[in-house]
């Protein structure tokens, strides 16, 4: 049998043994989460530059394109309406233009894709889906920051810094009531002002504590005048 000492020995091997690995398993997920990451990244250079997520811009010329040409006339006034729209258009799906030779294999991808945009209207909601081919535009970078937020999201905010004087609506629902009584029930304006003047309610003055006027008398009675 092993003493006690050989016994903590072991424990205590075996704890830093334990740690050891638990080490050893975090840097190899670590690693693996980074090459999942980087393929990711590097990806986007397989699909024609484009990557789910990512801002997209047309480009100055895309009408004058034959692949627009192509489009259907709805389609064309469905582009027109997203540009119009001042918002950020996002990629939302990457699909090839023709079927895989060889399905689920990672090299059929092609560089001719076809895009699926759709305007970002904030919240994580979208609308006016659309798929265009991808000669029509490119993708702008923001990483690492977020995309600029549209001029058409904001809104001047009307924020009085100097106070106005409050006038109601006497014709306002809210600021008449029913006074009761014989009928017709009439809704009467009710009295809902208040003072702009502080009042001047009279009393007697507080007469002061005796107990605290001396207990100060005694406290500073050894101060001097400097």
């Amino acid at each position: 049998m092993l003493s006690i000492q050989s016994q903590n020995f072991l424990e205590i091997k075996l704890a830093y043994l334990c740690d050891y690995l638990q080490s050893c398993i975090n840097n190899i997920m670590a690693g693996k989460k980074f090459v999942k990451l980087h393929e990711s990244y590097m990806r986007r250079y397989e699909r024609g530059g484009f990557l789910v997520g990512d801002i997209f811009k047309f480009n100055d010329n895309f009408k004058s394109q034959d692949s627009f040409k192509a489009l259907g006339a709805n389609t064309q006034e469905l582009i027109d309406q997203i540009i119009d729209s001042g918002l950020n258009i996002q990629i939302v799906g990457i699909k090839d233009s023709s079927p895989a030779r060889y399905p689920a294999s990672s090299q059929t991808s092609t560089l001719n894709v076809v895009l699926n945009i759709a305007l970002d209207t904030g919240g994580g909601r979208y609308s006016h889906y659309c798929s265009i081919p991808c000669d029509l535009g490119q993708s702008v970078q923001y990483a690492p920051n977020l995309a600029p937020i549209p001029d058409v999201l904001r809104r001047a905010d009307k924020v009085n810094i100097k106070p106005e004087e409050f006038v109601e609506d006497e014709e306002n629902l809210a600021n008449r009531a029913d006074p009761g009584g014989t009928e017709p029930h009439d809704l009467v304006p009710t009295n809902r002002s208040l003072p702009k003047k502080n009042t001047v309610i009279p009393s007697d003055p507080v007469t002061p504590s005796q107990a605290v006027t001396s207990y100060t008398n005694e406290y500073l009675g050894d101060l001097t005048k400097g």
